[in-house]
């Protein structure tokens, strides 16, 4: 009599193999997630301190204003002829996150002692998405999302 032997997978294997898979998957998720929320807190930190830079020029009677360098933005200051690069923290800057306005030594928002120079809009792009900043020149800063 021939024995015909059935194998198959154990119960062990398969939770290890389920284990895995689950691992893997909120490894995936993290990662994309970790992207976006980086993208978000830079973000969020940039519309905040550019309100402060625009009330810090209000109250301290300077002309004050937000650029872009090529790789990051960076606030700046007037003194006398020229802008002076203020020191703001303003953390890692997400590569692939850039504004609809070029590199420039002149400031694209400028901040004065009577408020914003000029209400207007910035687009924020990166490959995923976009976020819009909408401000008046009372300084009231609206951001939304963009496709």
């Amino acid at each position: 009599m021939a024995h015909s032997l059935q194998r198959g997978f154990s119960l062990l294997e398969l939770l290890v193999v389920l284990a895995i898979a689950a691992l893997m998957t909120s490894m995936a998720v993290a990662w994309l997630d970790s992207g976006r929320s980086s993208i978000d807190q830079a973000l969020d930190r940039l519309a905040a301190t550019t309100v402060a830079q625009a009330d810090l020029a209000r109250h301290a009677g300077q002309l004050r204003g937000l650029r872009w360098n090529g790789q990051r933005p960076e606030f700046v200051r007037r003194q006398g002829e020229h802008w002076q690069v203020e020191s703001v923290a303003l953390g890692d800057w997400p590569k692939g996150l850039r504004p609809d306005w070029p590199v420039s030594q002149a400031p694209a928002l400028l901040f004065t002692p009577d408020g914003w120079s000029r209400p207007g809009t910035v687009r924020w792009r990166w490959a995923e998405g976009g976020q819009r900043w909408d401000w008046d020149r009372g300084g009231q800063l609206r951001v939304s999302a963009m496709p």
